[in-house]
């Protein structure tokens, strides 16, 4: 899959558009994600992460690994957010 990871003109990140593929929508057919589900996507992101990071010089393994990490602090403000969030 070889997409565009920031919209051109907003230079936001697309990730709100990956949620659309396939195995989000596989999982989500009857609206539950069950243990199995969750942990067959891990695995999958894992050995997606791995074949990577095999393939990166380290001055690039290092900038994807602080992308990483400020992916996750992203994430779980995201999640705080939505969750302190007045509605």
């Amino acid at each position: 899959m070889n997409r565009p990871w920031f919209d051109p003109k907003t230079g936001v990140l697309l990730l709100d558009d990956y949620v659309s593929l396939p195995s989000y929508r596989k999982v989500m057919e009857d609206g539950v994600v069950t243990e199995d589900e969750l942990s067959q996507q891990a695995h999958q992101v894992v050995d997606l992460l791995r074949k990577l990071e095999a393939m990166l010089s380290p001055e690039a393994r290092s900038v994807a690994t602080d992308a990483f990490c400020e992916l996750a602090v992203l994430h779980a403000l995201a999640r705080q957010h939505q969750v302190s969030s007045p509605r």
